[in-house]
């Protein structure tokens, strides 16, 4: 039978070898062994191949013979009219013949081989990376030997002695076929070609420790097959439906993402929690609420977070208040373990808790949304109206844009509650029974028990409450004077303050719990808030401790009005009446006390004043598990920026060079051994980026790593005068590569390039990334 194999390849040699290059070949051959499992008969068979094509090769006429038979055999090729001439001269010349056509592409030539020796070939196939040839032949023979097995009478049967070894070929050409594909990210053909391996092994219950192998390499590709399956279908298809699929199965063997499970794929937590945080970007809000909303990840404190966000986003979008009951509980349970109170005052807005939402809020330790909000109430010391306004964009900015089936939603907190469906499910909603036993757990006398009876309504009038918002508090003209008024506010409310001082009957006790409970705002005159940037990731601010100011102005400003400098004179009238009936001392004292209480309040008020606006207030709080929906949990390495007054200002060309040197730079450390793909999104843009990260990742997975030595030579750097956003910049690289595979250098994988390259560059703020690259040529 004929193999597609010549007796150069089989020493792995030349054309043009010398004698001396086939001896030393010749040995080397020998000396490699192929996989232990291997029989003696098809280990011998690949020797007796290696010792005839040394024989053969050796002597110089049958060299000759052999030459001639060579190139007159090879049927592809494109001789010209002289070589063919020199082909048919004579054998004395055939040597200077074959030199002189050495460079031309062979074209699978093939030699004869007995059937005894059909498992050498395929062993030295394999060895040449013939993994497709392999699985050709082979699969033909296992068949055609099948067929001849069922033909023949049951006393003719005979024991095949090859078949193992054949089903061996195979099972390792699916192997090593499938982590080609692999590297070269075809990542479900991959898939296939390992499941053919195991489908074959356990066809013939044969190499149990090679399926093993299989199963492994199927485990680690699994999370590139989840992202490819999920990223490039559409989410009806049966393709996006089986990665799934996989997803799940992964979450289970791991017990939830933060699980002590094990799903075999080589993740770490931090490179799990990553992949999941990377995949969401792909995934509908439906189909994470269904990933992570789940008993079996119930025990999962991230999984339980990404839910929230999933009902929450929903609850909202599609005006389904049932949704954000259910994030409410899981927020509730969440609380035990770290701070989500902005999220929980977010649930009980989107719910019509109002109180519950403020007391939330006010308890929350990041108190920078606190301090959002405070900016958009204008002043007011009433925090639901800044609630509103600040959850709102939060919402759509945050929580919504995050999911690629809502991004397109354009709703706000008044289209929300004015739906009718909402209007009857909060309005048939209960109280949060919670909220009202804490109330009631501090209340002591008939008054407070019936404020309590009242704030357990709340729910029944926070609809109207909120209504009234958009009509009073968000109208362009009030909003409009509520800024003017700002400016004089501070000012305004110390007068206030001394004025109500003056009468301190006239502050009651509901207006002193007020005064305590409302949480200090800044009010800066022209100072406006800066709206987040959702494509920035969050910052973990340290909590703050809160303070507790006592009579602070901006909780005074609301509070006096007409009527209470109407109820302060009543009581000014009844307490002349009162002095008259008592001693001159008595007076006396009663003045002291008047004046120092003043002058307290006042001492106190400018403190707390000074206090609140004093950076240096700012303490940590005890460390807690936190958890960001947006932000990756490894900590990147900050990299040390030059103050903007020693920074020299650089040409195009310059900073041209200075972006390629660092895209070389990441390239070295993200290949590298350390792995650090991460350094890959501060030089690329989309879609080299996705391209580069999924070759390291698969380096990174296959035990691989380079390393690099570059040389650059600018050639030209231009801005596109049509667009000043795009550029294209071309560069002399030379590039060293060496590369290791299980720590050991691969010489026949490393090389040595000069290239010429045409890199195009696009800007992203202030900012230059590489968008594209394209070798123009080898130099």
């Amino acid at each position: 039978m004929r193999i597609p194999l010549d007796y150069y390849r089989i020493l792995s040699v030349p054309v043009k070898a010398t004698p001396e290059q086939l001896e030393q070949a010749y040995r080397d051959r020998l000396l490699q062994q192929p996989r232990r499992e291997y029989s003696e008969p098809a280990i011998l068979a690949r020797q007796e191949l290696i010792q005839h094509s040394y024989q053969v090769l050796s002597d110089l006429g049958q060299r000759a013979t052999y030459d001639a038979q060579f190139l007159l055999n090879i049927q592809s090729w494109s001789i010209s009219e002289p070589q063919e001439e020199a082909v048919k001269a004579a054998d004395s010349e055939i040597v200077e013949v074959v030199e002189d056509v050495a460079t031309i592409p062979l074209a699978n030539p093939t030699i004869e081989i007995p059937s005894n020796q059909l498992i050498g070939g395929l062993l030295i196939l394999h060895e040449l990376g013939e993994y497709e040839l392999v699985l050709k032949i082979g699969i033909d023979y296992f068949n055609n030997q099948q067929f001849d097995l069922r033909s023949q009478e049951q006393d003719e049967v005979s024991i095949d002695t090859t078949k193992e070894d054949l089903i061996l070929s195979l099972a390792l050409a699916y192997l090593e076929l499938g982590r080609e594909q692999w590297h070269r990210g075809e990542y479900e053909n991959a898939a296939v070609s390992g499941q053919m391996g195991i489908d074959i092994l356990n066809q013939e219950n044969l190499f149990a420790h090679l399926k093993e192998e299989l199963q492994l390499d199927l485990y680690k590709l699994r999370p590139y097959r989840v992202l490819e399956l999920i990223s490039q279908n559409s989410a009806q298809s049966a393709e996006r439906a089986k990665g799934f699929k996989l997803l799940r199965e992964m979450l289970l063997q791991r017990q939830g993402i933060e699980g002590k499970g094990s799903d075999r794929s080589g993740l770490s937590f931090d490179q799990f929690l990553c992949f999941v945080q990377q995949l969401r970007t792909y995934l509908t809000s439906a189909e994470q609420q269904q990933l992570f909303d789940r008993e079996d990840q119930s025990d999962s404190a991230i999984a339980n977070y990404l839910a929230v966000y999933a009902l929450l986003g929903r609850g909202f979008s599609l005006k389904q208040p049932e949704l954000v009951l259910r994030a409410q509980r899981k927020l509730d349970s969440l609380s035990e373990q770290q701070d989500v109170g902005w999220e929980q005052a977010i649930s009980a807005l989107l719910l019509g808790h109002t109180e519950k939402a403020i007391d939330k809020l006010k308890n929350a330790q990041d108190t920078s949304k606190v301090e959002q909000v405070q900016q958009h109430c204008l002043g007011s010391s009433d925090l639901l109206p800044g609630l509103c306004f600040y959850g709102e964009k939060w919402l759509q900015e945050d929580v919504i844009a995050q999911f690629s089936d809502l991004a397109a939603t354009q709703l706000t907190l008044k289209e929300y509650f004015g739906d009718r469906q909402v209007q009857d499910y909060l309005e048939e909603l209960a109280p949060p029974a919670t909220f009202t036993t804490a109330k009631a757990s501090i209340a002591k006398t008939p008054k407070q028990q019936k404020s309590i009876v009242e704030s357990g309504n709340q729910s029944e009038t926070a609809l109207r409450r909120i209504r009234a918002l958009w009509r009073n508090f968000f109208s362009a003209e009030k909003a409009a004077s509520a800024r003017v008024r700002s400016s004089n506010h501070v000012a305004q409310a110390q007068t206030e303050l001394v004025g109500a001082a003056t009468t301190p009957s006239s502050i009651g006790t509901a207006t002193i719990e007020r005064n305590h409970r409302v949480a200090p705002a800044t009010s800066e005159p022209g100072y406006r808030p800066v709206p987040p940037n959702r494509n920035t990731p969050k910052q973990n601010f340290p909590a703050k401790k809160s303070l507790s100011l006592p009579l602070q102005p901006q909780a005074q400003t609301r509070a006096v009005g007409p009527s209470v400098m109407q109820k302060a004179e009543g009581t000014a009238k009844r307490r002349v009446s009162r002095q008259n009936k008592r001693s001159p001392a008595t007076i006396w004292q009663g003045w002291l006390f008047v004046i120092s209480l003043v002058v307290g309040v006042g001492t106190l008020g400018y403190i707390a004043m000074k206090l609140f606006l004093s950076p240096s207030i700012k303490t940590a709080n005890e460390a807690q598990l936190m958890i960001a929906v947006d932000q990756p949990t490894i900590e990147l390495p900050s990299k040390k920026t030059i103050p903007v007054a020693a920074q020299p200002k650089l040409t195009f060309a310059e900073q041209s060079q200075q972006l390629i040197d660092n895209w070389l730079s990441s390239k070295s450390a993200a290949f590298g051994k350390e792995h650090q793909i991460d350094q890959l999104n501060n030089i690329l843009a989309e879609p080299l980026l996705t391209t580069w990260r999924d070759r390291a990742a698969a380096y990174q997975a296959g035990n691989f790593y380079r390393e690099y030595q570059h040389n650059l030579i600018m050639r030209s750097a231009t801005i596109n005068p049509s667009d000043r956003n795009k550029a294209t910049v071309e560069a002399e690289v030379q590039e060293i590569a060496k590369h290791y595979q299980s720590g050991k250098l691969d010489n026949a994988q490393s090389y040595d390039d000069n290239l010429l390259v045409r890199y195009q560059l696009v800007r992203q703020g202030e900012k230059w990334l590489i968008q594209n690259a394209e070798v123009l040529k080898t130099l």
